[in-house]
């Protein structure tokens, strides 16, 4: 393996450990510090909406001005809003904070789950040294590293729990960790590769057709996963130790998954892999919601977060391989534009409504999100029957 992609891996999978745990205990510390449920949904919204901009942002400024630069100066800021968080009350510091660090992105666990500004350069930075047919595996193997780290970082807060450490001090083990990421990027040799112009001029259309499925399984999600954690709590009265071994369990399923799916990608295509996996997940979202028990509503998770995160690589590699190779960090961050904007209008409305029907929200959740393979399938359909895929940057030279 190239040496560009064992240190992007590597420091993926660090700052992950800290997201398999910080996504869970963020919603539950606004909670903990006396924010009502509605107010947990707002700051929650305020953050994913400036992650979401962020991540438009650092996609064009890594591509145009580097990417080892934009990916490093993206983790010391994660490291010190980590080692902040604690300190404060203020919902609008939270939620800035939060916004720049990624806290609210997703509940899968880490950089790639999130899909934030991190994952947008991290990702494009592993296309740099992939071969085209095995883009989708080595994607899968950082994949498979993070969520495997991610898995051990969901599990810390059980232990800190059992323990008898509170748990929120974990967000020091974050800042920690995101400090250790930040150095180990610096590592990282730059390619040279730049795009022409800040913004996109290359693949502004595909990058458009890319980022439209990703609205309805944003703002599906966002219903349930920014507030999953209270949501747990609420319904179930799960304590933090017990969602933390589900979140765990999650991450260990997703692991097993990503090892098989990317693969499959070979012999059935990318496309009807991707449309297959979204429909799993999306259905997995709305059998949770009629689940009476915590354990069940548990595995139907898991099985949610399997699904999702295993065909993750292979979408990443859809994305690549519709895109030109300068401008692969923007199309990262414009479709997690799309999808975390739409999740935070989701995150906002779950805030205020789980007090009235808080057994729905996976339910509608769920139902909207199959509008996701629809539109993968409508926008792509003439790559239906292709077991292999052109690059956009043929097409183009």
């Amino acid at each position: 393996m190239q040496l560009n992609a064992k240190l992007a891996i590597t420091s993926r999978a660090v700052v992950s450990y800290a997201y398999g745990f910080i996504v869970v205990l963020f919603p539950l510390y606004l909670k903990k510090i006396g924010f009502s449920t509605p107010l947990v949904g707002v700051t929650v919204f305020a953050a994913m909406v400036m992650n979401a901009a962020l991540a438009v942002l650092a996609g064009m400024l890594a591509d145009h001005y580097g990417r080892k630069y934009v990916l490093t100066a993206l983790l010391i800021a994660f490291a010190a809003s980590a080692a902040l968080t604690t300190s404060l009350r203020s919902p609008i510091l939270l939620a800035l904070l939060a916004g720049l660090a990624g806290f609210t992105s997703g509940a899968t666990g880490g950089p790639i789950g999130s899909g934030g500004p991190l994952g947008a350069v991290q990702t494009a930075i592993i296309s740099e040294v992939s071969s085209r047919s095995g883009m989708s595996e080595l994607l899968g193997i950082a994949a498979v590293a993070e969520m495997a780290s991610a898995m051990l970082g969901a599990f810390s807060i059980t232990a800190a729990s059992y323990l008898g450490v509170s748990p929120y001090s974990l967000f020091y083990v974050a800042a920690l960790l995101g400090f250790a990421s930040a150095i180990g990027s610096g590592f990282i040799k730059d390619m040279g590769i730049r795009s022409q112009k800040l913004v996109p001029s290359l693949s502004y259309k595909n990058i458009f057709k890319l980022s439209a499925p990703t609205i309805p399984c944003g703002l599906g999600s966002g219903l349930v996963i920014p507030l999953l954690s209270l949501w747990f709590k609420l319904r179930y009265n799960a304590t933090t130790g017990e969602i933390g071994a589900v979140f765990g369990a999650m991450d260990l399923a997703m692991i097993a998954f990503t090892l098989v799916i990317p693969r499959l990608a070979r012999e059935a295509g990318r496309l009807k892999i991707i449309v297959f996996t979204r429909v799993a997940s999306s259905l997995s979202f709305v059998l949770m919601a009629f689940s009476p028990i915590f354990p069940i509503a548990g595995l139907f998770l898991i099985l949610r977060g399997a699904f999702a995160m295993g065909g993750m690589p292979v979408r990443q590699s859809f994305v690549m391989l519709n895109v030109h190779e300068t401008e692969r960090a923007t199309a990262n961050g414009s479709t997690s534009f799309s999808r975390n904007t739409a999740s935070s209008v989701g995150a906002a409305i779950s805030g205020y409504a789980m007090r009235e029907f808080i057994t729905y929200l996976p339910l509608l959740g769920g139902a909207i999100a199959l509008f996701d393979p629809l539109l993968y399938y409508l926008m792509f359909k003439g790559q239906w029957g292709e077991k292999r895929y052109r690059w956009v940057a043929d097409l183009l030279a």
